[in-house]
């Protein structure tokens, strides 16, 4: 089985993810995506806790269907390097061949990463075009989305309903995630 790997921050996880997990199922033809929310970033970026992103994956891509499942492979990642959460899946699912999901920049900059030029003989890369992101020449770009700015504006209380899922605005209104402390509802 050929099975993509979508792993990132999903601080929170919005349309332009879903996007590109569609984009790499349709256009890379792999059998599944398996979406990976990182359990700690391995450079420190600060990340909402893992349980919250959790459930905003699973809000996110259970719509999608079967071929499609949120996993929790990066708690047993304790580095948080892309290399070594790999490497535990290579040996522990020796069977299915391996892809990774990214942006377009991935492909120029897996070399900067830990232990990337091996990592690159391990897995094949699903690059997907993002405007402004060196992917604006392609028509089926997926938009520019940041979780960084979606957060600002879940914090100022300004609408977010274009760039998140239906499902995953309803759980952050719900448990009233990403406010600013003291903020009201």
């Amino acid at each position: 089985m050929r099975i993509a790997l979508f792993g990132g921050s999903f601080d929170p996880p919005h349309l332009g993810h879903v996007l590109a997990a569609v984009t790499a199922r349709s256009r890379a033809g792999v059998d599944a995506v398996w979406v990976l929310p990182v359990a700690r970033h391995p450079y420190g970026k600060q990340l909402a806790p893992w349980a919250q992103r959790w459930q905003l994956c699973h809000a996110a891509f259970a719509p999608l269907g079967p071929w499609i499942s949120v996993r929790d492979a990066e708690l047993a990642n304790p580095s948080g390097f892309t290399f070594d959460l790999v490497t535990h899946l290579t040996a522990t699912h020796p069977e299915h061949q391996w892809a990774l999901i990214g942006g377009s920049d991935i492909a120029t900059d897996l070399p900067n990463w830990h232990r990337g030029a091996e990592l690159a003989k391990l897995v094949e890369v699903i690059a997907i075009a993002r405007r402004g992101h060196g992917g604006d020449a392609d028509p089926a770009a997926i938009p520019a989305i940041s979780s960084r700015e979606i957060r600002a504006a879940l914090q100022a209380g300004q609408a977010t309903e274009q760039v998140l899922p239906a499902a995953v605005l309803a759980e952050i209104r719900t448990h009233g995630w990403y406010r600013v402390a003291g903020s009201s509802p």
